[in-house]
């Protein structure tokens, strides 16, 4: 999915939102008099929200900012891009927080948090990404997906008590519970497959990352489930960067860290789904076995090591959705085509 260049225009009314689980509190800044106001987090209230915003002005003129914190803020970011206002952002949590901290703040209230996050967009548009809707197909497999690893790790769980459980009534209820949950996988998983088949872009994104060594096919449903859109990415690196694999450094004068931990500031999903793929590609995969062997004769620890290949594996699959070209073991890098 592409951005939505709308237009060159610079909005003139920042609109920041807290979403919570029943109230939606909004702050505007642009108008003569910042303005706040209080909505139902409900169908009715996102339609009044809606409204209010068409009194104060065209949607073209008004930019919309609230955290990603979940599904709350699931359905006023849909409504609010429908309406086609200038422009939409969701970012993440620790950025407002970080602005608020640069700016002393002092209050902690919804409708504080509202105008911090108006205060933020104002400040900060410019450098953010829009946001826009995922295909319905996109929602429907990256929801199946969490839902089919919930109950992974509840199995493992209950795998686990099985094995302390001493009394025979104990075990057999776990191994029934066991053996429903991994039905309950193999059909969920089933039903994604039939997804990715449906539609031609999303199959064709799944046979790439396939055809990469160490890329079995649950972690190929899962890298479709949730990765973002490649074009909203300018490089790997930036990928890198919003998955939380990059590393980060802290250093100051003499002092300074014995190790270089990663950021973590990304997509947690997304970096538990790259962790089993490059324990694989410390294999299977001859470019991130040639780097995973240089970094082990420069002393670096296993756990570095892995996590190390999991930042080139986002690099590598980066690389082939955008050139549209499958996995090469003699390329070394991957060159995207330039745009005409």
């Amino acid at each position: 999915m592409k951005i939505n260049q709308k237009s060159a225009f610079t909005p003139v009314l920042f609109l920041g939102i807290d979403v919570g689980k029943l109230d939606l509190f909004c702050h505007i800044i642009g108008t003569k008099e910042p303005i706040a106001c209080r909505f139902d987090n409900s169908d009715r209230g996102i339609t009044e929200l809606l409204n209010w915003l068409e009194k104060l002005g065209t949607p073209i003129k008004i930019t919309a900012c609230l955290e990603q914190t979940g599904h709350y803020g699931f359905k006023v970011s849909k409504a609010l891009y429908r309406h086609q206002i200038h422009s939409l952002f969701l970012v993440n949590p620790r950025q407002i927080k970080a602005f608020g901290q640069q700016k002393l703040r002092r209050n902690k209230s919804d409708t504080a948090d509202a105008k911090l996050i108006a205060r933020f967009l104002q400040s900060e548009h410019s450098d953010l990404r829009p946001w826009e809707p995922r295909s319905a197909e996109n929602e429907r497999i990256t929801e199946l997906s969490r839902y089919s690893e919930s109950i992974v790790r509840e199995v493992a769980r209950l795998k686990t008590k099985c094995e302390a459980a001493r009394e025979p009534a104990i075990q057999r209820s776990l191994k029934r519970r066991i053996k429903i949950g991994e039905k309950e996988i193999a059909d969920i998983r089933n039903r994604i497959t039939k997804l990715i088949d449906s539609k031609k872009t999303l199959k064709s994104d799944h046979d790439l990352i396939a055809s990469i060594p160490g890329m079995g096919e649950i972690s190929c449903q899962i890298m479709i489930a949730e990765l973002p859109e490649i074009s909203l990415f300018k490089s790997a690196r930036e990928l890198a960067a919003w998955a939380g694999v990059t590393p980060c450094h802290h250093a100051s004068g003499t002092s300074g860290r014995s190790t270089t931990p990663i950021t973590k500031i990304g997509s947690a999903n997304l970096r538990r789904a790259l962790f089993m793929p490059a324990m694989n590609a410390r294999v299977f995969n001859p470019l991130l076995k040639e780097f995973g062997d240089r970094l082990q004769e420069n002393g670096k620890k296993k756990k570095q090591i892995i996590v190390a290949i999991m930042r080139k594996l986002i690099h590598q699959i980066y690389g082939i959705l955008k050139s549209q070209e499958p996995y090469k073991s003699k390329k070394k890098g991957f060159v995207t085509p330039a745009k005409a």
